[in-house]
């Protein structure tokens, strides 16, 4: 029966069948995923002919709800998933799908996104690294930095300057270069948290080929926008699959191993506090107690749950990105205040001295950087001001002032 034929009942019952009957622990996680791609529940909202079922966003999320209900492990969850594979799907061409989706889908491939330079962070246009042509290849040098899960990744997506005569957005273009070659420098940085999740990427005489070109020449403007824009989607409503956007997953370990670990936040899982459903748990486990306690706390910790089943009905409904984004920026403070408030002195604490074994508070200390990740708070009040609400554009540093 075709995906838009089923109601949602429909939707629930074919995949908590499915999951109920495919399921087992014991499976490795690589073979796993790979059964999860080849039946398409896994990755539901891909069309029928490319490891998915053509449901839609909502349907997507019924069909999740099953899969978490029968106790299966999900889907690969990395940036090649959320970010690279919709915008090929929307770019194209097809040929990178043919090429990239199947170790996408499967999990084999991890990915990274070379967008932020040291002299292009917000004004993301701005970026210099250059892509020179030579034949059917380009050469490209530049400097990224910001890069998420760089160290460990096989394939990027790279936005270089491939025309520097003509204005700033129209000389851009988009590509896939592979990260395991000479001229491809990753530089792990260290942050607060005490991990290197980020880091700094070196490009000196690195090698693109012209086929692996996302889009037009010159447009990869509105290429790298549509990634943005699925980013803060994905910002907004926070993460829920198997494996994590910044850490890889052993594809050789038993997929209910894994999943054990990344439910209990343990270092070996390979998961990222940041996220968002994992964020907000171990922030109220940390605070159950004294909610029970402490009509203050008790009083922040509804706040923060309402807010989040507002962000999920926004997200699920795809609500304007950028306001939804600035949203859940807001609620990782709420949380991090939460935290600290109904946890006492002792979050404050190294992460072995804490009572949870520090998980809150890497994921406290990281709750800035969702202000800052897939664009500032700053740069998202700008965009629904201007591009949704209307209103005058922010003045640029270089336009004339008027007349006193």
């Amino acid at each position: 029966m075709a995906a838009d034929a089923l109601d949602d009942g429909a939707v629930y019952d074919e995949a908590r069948a499915w999951y109920e009957a495919n399921w087992d622990p014991a499976m490795p996680v690589g073979r796993w995923w790979q059964t999860l791609a080849d039946s398409g529940w896994g990755l539901s909202w891909w069309p029928n002919d490319r490891f998915g079922r053509g449901l839609s966003h909502h349907q997507s999320s019924i069909a999740d709800r099953a899969r978490r209900d029968a106790g299966a492990f999900g889907p690969p969850n990395g940036i090649g998933v959320t970010l690279v594979a919709p915008t090929i799907f929307h770019h194209g061409p097809e040929r990178l799908l043919d090429r990239f989706l199947p170790s996408i889908a499967s999990g084999e491939a991890l990915w990274c996104q070379l967008f932020s330079e040291p002299a292009a962070g917000s004004d993301l246009a701005a970026v210099a690294t250059s892509a020179t042509r030579d034949g059917d290849t380009w050469i490209i040098n530049g400097q990224k930095v910001w890069t998420s899960g760089g160290h460990l990744a096989d394939w990027a997506v790279l936005m270089a300057r491939t025309d520097a005569t003509v204005p700033k957005h129209r000389g851009i273009s988009f590509f896939i270069i592979d990260l395991h070659q000479p001229g491809v420098d990753v530089r792990p940085l260290r942050d607060m948290t005490g991990d290197s999740e980020f880091n700094e990427v070196f490009l000196t005489d690195a090698v693109v080929h012209h086929e692996d070109l996302i889009g037009e020449l010159n447009d990869g403007w509105r290429a790298a926008m549509t990634m943005l824009s699925v980013e803060r989607d994905l910002d907004a409503v926070g993460h829920d699959g198997g494996g994590d956007v910044i850490n890889d997953v052993d594809l050789s370990r038993p997929a209910g191993e894994v999943q054990y670990e990344q439910a209990h936040g343990t270092e070996s899982s390979g998961f990222s506090y940041s996220t968002g459903s994992r964020k907000d748990e171990v922030t109220m486990a940390l605070v159950s107690d004294t909610v029970a306690t402490d009509a203050v706390v008790r009083d922040a910790a509804v706040g923060a749950y309402m807010e989040r089943q507002v962000l999920d009905w926004n997200g699920a409904r795809q609500v304007n990105a950028s306001a939804v984004k600035f949203q859940n920026a807001e609620l990782c403070r709420r949380l991090r205040d939460l935290g600290f408030a109904g946890g006492g002195m002792a979050t404050q604490l190294g992460r072995a001295d804490q009572p949870d074994g520090g998980h809150f508070l890497k994921s406290a200390l990281f709750a800035q950087g969702m202000a800052i990740a897939g664009g500032t708070d700053e740069i998202q009040r700008n965009i629904v001001g201007e591009r949704v609400l209307g209103l005058p554009k922010e003045p640029t540093p270089t336009a004339p002032t008027a007349p006193a």
